[in-house]
Parts: structure tokens; C-alpha cells; sequence
């Protein structure tokens, strides 16, 4: 499935925003929307606009509907911003369904079954009612879960168990707001994202007499999320790193180097024939060879280094977090594995082709002291190295 499918296909209303312009919407966007979003602003869209929490709500403005209450979440991604939105109704109607429930006890229990979320009421620390919804998306029965007043914390991911217990404890004690989205396990190993809102009750001394909550599964939304994620960082054709994730990689590993007195290494290589390729059996081959040269440099590579496709047939390798002892035999074991690996011809569809790069070579603190420099000159060994020796490496030389 290609990057504009996965975009297209994902279970949320997804926006990308550069600034305010909204540069891409996928199809669920624009059904709520009621017209193609792109090329407007983004406060113009979403009446309410904010980044001071996340996530919030707020009202999409709609030509030729009534506005929409959504709730929207926003993500950094490759130097925009992803907006995501839902509908919000069915939220609002739960906590309607919710702020009835001390009226009517048996009305309460009929409504509550037909949010499409999990309702339950805590005393403290101890859940008095969990709706049937548990079952299915926790896995767990209603009695189950109110009879054990620690599986609610048990259930939480390990990963994200101290920091969800102390934004519970918060809110208990009138010092917090929502729970952020965490991951619970469910007893047969599956891991679910949920969303908890929780309203509570309080005396006049800020104790809390009665919680009310909604539990929400989010993991489609939190799969999407990490695909768009995904996409804006990494190569759609090679699965590598883009140039982005690439450059913001290095950055911080400069950052390291200079607090913790390591070296990196910066390589960059580019491949002497592949125009001719390209020229000779067409760009369906050329891909093929990209394909297959990505592979091969992972595997050249320490797991703990990372790869890029910077463009075309260009491609960078970040040796990071170097100790300057070991760092010179470390930068030539990868260079020896990374030509090695050239020298092997790639099958492209029954015909074999062996691939020839040029490559140039920069380090730090040896050769810069900044990113952006870092780069530049591993860019100008590479060309040293195919103006005077194609095929071969350089390491830069002022």
C-alpha cells in the first residue's frame, strides 16, 4: 500500500498543516469537512484553534452544513504539523448519558450500554460499576473487574504504568486534568490504547465523593497516527530514514558528542551508474536496485547506526555516539562492508547488475563541529572521491 493510500485510508480525519496553510487532507477529512479543506487556514477551518493542551475541543466550520463539535489532537511531523479531528457528538452525548446517571438508576444502566465506550464509576480507589462494553475491548468481565480493585492499574502497560498512577492520584487530589492516552494489556496479550475521560464529584473540601468516566479504544487512531508518523520520516520506496529524520538525527547526535566527548562519523554515498541504468532498462529497474542497496546497507551497518536515502541514488550513513579510540576501525569495518556489499550484482528481474558508488567520508570533532557543516563536507569527499577515483572513498581533507 503506497504513503498516499495509507494517509488516505486512515480511520480519522488527518490534516497536514505547514504554519496555518493546510497543505494535504485525506478522503475522511474532507467527507466531514463537506469540501476540500486544502489551501485555507487552518483557524478558518476549526473555529476554537488552540495548542496550549491536547488534546481539545472545538467546532468545524462547514459551508453547507451546520457546524461540527470535534475533538482534535495535534503531532509534529518532518517540520509540519498533524491535525487530526473526530466527530465529537458521540462524546458529548456520553457525557450527557453520564450527567443523568443520579437521576435514574435503571435509566442509567440502559443508556450507559449504548455508548460506544466503556462507562464506569470509581469511589477512590475502588470501581462500584464498569458497563459490559469491558468485555470487549479490555477483554475482561464487568464482575471480574469491580470484584479486583487493583486490575485497572495491573492492566496498565508497564512502559506507561508510574506516570499513568501519578496523573490518577493527581486528579484524585484535585491537582490535574484528563489522563493522557496510555496502553492497557489485555489478558491474552493484545495491547489497546485508550483514551480516559473522567469527571469527578467533589465535596466542599475538594475530596472526591464520585468519579464517572469514559474509557475510549483509540488504537486504530493510534495506528494511523504512527503511520503518518512514519511517512513523514522515512523513504516511501527503501522503508530508510528520509533526509529529515536524518538531519534532525544528526543534530542531536552532535549535541551528544560535544556534552559527552564522543566522535560521529557522517558518510555519504552516491552511485556512479545508475543514470545508465535508468537510461538502459528503465526506472522500474532503477527502483529495484534502490530496493535492494537499502538492504544491503542496513545489513553493512551497526543496528545502532542509522541509514538514509538523502535523494535519488544518494544515500547517508550516521556513525554516532563514537568512542574517538575505537571510532577509526568502527568507520573502516563499515566501509569495508558497505563495498564488500557492492560487489555482489543485484537481480533485477533475471538480469544481474553490479552497482558502483563513490564515497565521502567526515567526522566529528576532526573535520567540524556543527551538523550542517558535518555534512557538507562528507558531500565533498564523495565528489573528491568520483572526480578522482569513482568507485572508491574519501575521507575529507581541508
Amino acid at each position: 500500500m503506497g504513503v498516499n493510500a495509507l494517509f488516505d485510508g486512515a480511520p480519522e480525519a488527518l490534516l497536514v498543516v505547514d504554519e496555518e496553510l493546510i497543505l494535504r487532507a485525506n478522503a475522511q477529512a474532507t467527507a466531514l469537512c463537506g469540501r476540500d479543506p486544502r489551501g485555507g487556514e487552518i483557524t478558518d477551518l476549526i473555529a476554537g484553534w488552540i495548542r496550549t493542551q491536547e488534546p481539545f475541543e472545538a467546532t468545524l466550520v462547514r459551508t453547507h452544513a451546520e457546524p461540527l463539535p470535534i475533538e482534535v489532537r495535534t503531532r509534529p511531523a518532518g517540520g509540519n504539523l498533524v491535525v487530526s479531528f473526530r466527530d465529537a457528538r458521540e462524546l458529548l452525548a456520553g457525557r450527557e448519558a453520564v450527567s443523568q446517571l443520579f437521576e435514574a438508576e435503571a435509566r442509567y444502566r440502559s443508556l450507559v450500554e449504548q455508548v460506544p465506550a466503556v462507562v464506569y464509576e470509581d469511589r477512590g480507589h475502588t470501581t462500584i460499576y464498569v458497563s459490559p462494553q469491558i468485555e470487549d475491548i479490555l477483554g475482561v468481565t464487568p464482575e471480574s473487574y469491580v470484584q479486583d480493585s487493583g486490575m485497572w492499574l495491573r492492566m496498565v502497560h508497564p512502559a506507561d504504568r508510574e506516570w499513568v498512577q501519578a496523573q490518577s492520584e493527581a486528579f484524585l487530589a484535585g491537582e490535574g486534568g484528563d489522563l493522557d492516552d496510555y496502553r492497557m494489556v489485555r489478558p491474552d496479550g493484545r495491547v489497546v490504547w485508550v483514551r480516559d475521560r473522567a469527571y469527578a464529584y467533589r465535596d466542599d473540601a475538594g475530596r472526591v465523593i464520585l468519579e464517572q468516566g469514559l474509557l475510549f479504544d483509540v488504537t486504530e487512531l493510534k495506528e494511523a497516527e504512527a503511520r503518518v508518523t512514519h511517512m513523514a520520516y522515512h523513504d516511501a520506496l527503501t522503508g530508510l530514514a528520509n533526509r529529515e529524520l536524518f538531519h534532525e538525527s544528526l543534530l542531536l547526535a552532535v549535541e551528544r558528542a560535544r556534552r559527552d566527548r564522543t566522535s560521529i562519523a557522517v558518510l555519504y554515498l552516491d552511485l556512479d551508474n545508475f543514470k545508465n541504468l535508468n537510461d538502459t532498462m528503465g526506472h522500474y529497474a532503477g527502483d529495484l536496485l534502490l530496493v535492494a542497496l537499502a538492504e544491503r546497507l542496513r545489513a553493512s551497518t551497526r543496528d545502532v547506526d542509522l541509514v538514509a536515502r538523502q535523494s535519488g541514488d544518494e544515500f547517508l550513513i550516521l556513525l554516532a555516539d563514537l568512542d574517538p579510540e575505537d571510532a577509526p576501525g568502527i568507520i573502516a569495518l563499515v566501509l569495508e562492508r558497505i563495498f564488500a556489499s557492492l560487489e555482489d550484482p543485484v537481480d533485477l528481474d533475471g538480469t544481474a547488475f553490479r552497482a558502483h558508488g563513490s564515497l565521502g567520508v567526515s567526522r566529528f570533532p576532526d573535520d567540524s563541529h556543527d551538523a550542517a557543516t558535518l555534512l557538507r563536507h562528507a558531500d565533498a569527499a564523495m565528489y573528491e572521491a568520483k572526480r578522482t577515483r569513482p568507485g572508491t572513498y574519501r575521507y575529507y581533507a581541508a
